[in-house]
């Protein structure tokens, strides 16, 4: 293979990555899905909340997302959606006092903000970050060979070509192959960049005033 074809595959496999991991394409196969999933679970909002039918209507609802909810898809158990569930609330659920499963319990019973309903927001978001997350990792280990430093340095040279421009000053003063065990992080900060100034123009921001 010539230095042209390589860097030509090279770049592919750059264009690839950053079609996988850009916002659009993540929203409409991790964040809708899990969206349309969570809107089609129903349950009894009359039936005053116990903590059995905390358990219950969580673990359901867990089970139900993991079914449905593409990027996620898989089948579980009574007692594997009860233990997920578990681990999820301890993991990721938070309010500004307090943390994990017996803060969101206590949150389901405050009838002030819809608190099982809004427990479930949270568990469908944290399920959509974690599974975005999971992309992301599949994304770099099936288009980076992490024992390929000449593959990973050729990447990384076309990365500072195409969008340099994204990246800080002290970052474009290093070469490509002391930046190659970093390429991961660099676009994940190019695509964070080119976000933020998507969302600043979409807002239709008056840079004038500021």
């Amino acid at each position: 293979m010539t230095n042209s074809d390589t860097r030509k595959e090279s770049g592919i496999i750059l264009d690839e990555i950053f079609e996988l991991i850009n916002e659009r394409y993540m929203q409409e196969t991790i964040d809708k899905p899990i969206e349309k999933a969570a809107a089609r679970f129903e349950f009894d909002d009359t039936v005053p909340v116990t903590h059995h039918n905390f358990i219950q209507i969580t673990s359901k609802f867990v089970k139900h997302i993991y079914e449905h909810g593409a990027g996620v898809r898989q089948q579980l158990s009574t007692l594997q959606a009860r233990t997920e569930m578990t681990a999820i609330l301890e993991k990721g659920y938070q309010n500004p006092g307090d943390r994990g499963y017996y803060a969101a319990y206590l949150d389901s019973i405050n009838q002030k903000i819809n608190g099982l309903e809004f427990v479930l927001a949270k568990v469908a978001e944290f399920i959509t970050m974690t599974t975005r997350a999971r992309h992301i990792r599949w994304v770099f280990t099936s288009r980076i060979d992490p024992s390929d430093w000449s593959a990973k340095c050729r990447i990384m040279e076309i990365l500072l070509k195409r969008w340099g421009n994204c990246l800080p000053p002290s970052i474009l003063e290093c070469p490509p192959a002391q930046l190659a065990d970093v390429l991961p992080e660099l676009i994940n900060l190019i695509i964070s960049t080119e976000n933020t100034v998507n969302k600043m123009l979409n807002a239709d921001i008056d840079f004038g005033s500021i």
